[in-house]
Order: C-alpha cells, then sequence, then structure tokens
C-alpha cells in the first residue's frame, strides 16, 4: 500500500524515513513524526532532490521551511502528471524507483498505485502545509 505511516506501533523493522517536524535532536522514531516505507519514499525523492542539492538518503537532512514550499509546489507538478494519466512507460520520468524491481512491481497495479500515489502526495503536501505554521524545519532522516 502506497501510505504515509503515523503510528509507530505498525512499522516493522528499519526501512522507513522518518519525517520529523522539527531539527534532529538525537532521537529517532519520534511520536511527532511521519513515516514512508522505503519505496513510497522513492516515488516521491525527485522533488526533494530537486529542490535540497544536499539531500543525503543515509543521513539526518535538516531541511529549510522555505525549501518545503518548493518541495510542495514539485510534489503537485508531479501530482498533475500522475492525474493526466501517464504512459506507464513514461513514469520514470516523474516519479522515483529505488530499485529495479520497484518500476515493475508499481506498473503490474499500475491504476490502483496511482490513485494511491496521487493520495499519498497530497496527504504530504497538506502536512508539510500544517508543519509550516510551527516550525523551521522539517528534517528527513534517513535509512
Amino acid at each position: 500500500m502506497i501510505e504515509i505511516i503515523y503510528d509507530l506501533n505498525v512499522l516493522e523493522g528499519s526501512c522507513y524515513l522518518e519525517i520529523l517536524p522539527d531539527t534532529y535532536k538525537g532521537k529517532c522514531w519520534n511520536t511527532s513524526s511521519i513515516f514512508f516505507a522505503e519505496d513510497n519514499f522513492g516515488y516521491i525523492l525527485p522533488a526533494i532532490e530537486k529542490c535540497y542539492k544536499k539531500f543525503d538518503y543515509f543521513a539526518f537532512n535538516e531541511i529549510e521551511i522555505e525549501i518545503w514550499g518548493q518541495i510542495n509546489k514539485e510534489l503537485e507538478k508531479m501530482k498533475q502528471v500522475l492525474q493526466s494519466n501517464p504512459n506507464p512507460q513514461s513514469l520514470k520520468d516523474t516519479i522515483g524507483f529505488l530499485y529495479d524491481y520497484s518500476e515493475k512491481e508499481f506498473r503490474e497495479n499500475y491504476d490502483i498505485n496511482i490513485k494511491q500515489l496521487i493520495s499519498m502526495m497530497t496527504e504530504f503536501k497538506t502536512w508539510i502545509e500544517e508543519k509550516s505554521s510551527t516550525t523551521k524545519f522539517i528534517s528527513v532522516l534517513g535509512i
């Protein structure tokens, strides 16, 4: 399922990226955070990397809220492309696939995955906007 995870209790293992509405303070798995399964984060990774050139997938990235505004604009562009019913062969031009199998699996349930990804992006954009009024940083705590 392509979704944002809000509940720490459903996490299994450690292959998640944590999105913390603050700077990193020496603690992971914060209750104020949201989480993405690795593949799900990969889909939106191009928007983050485009706006935050220093992004490191394996580090703790403290990203200023102004940059998140730019990321939100990129997510909106990605969403618009997905809503236009793109050719499955052209997905690599819009979203990210971390592994070779990721694109194949996404295309196997294309219609469902497109809908879920659009929903996840919409939800994430709303979350970013909400947090933007209460923090100066949103951190991505990598794998």
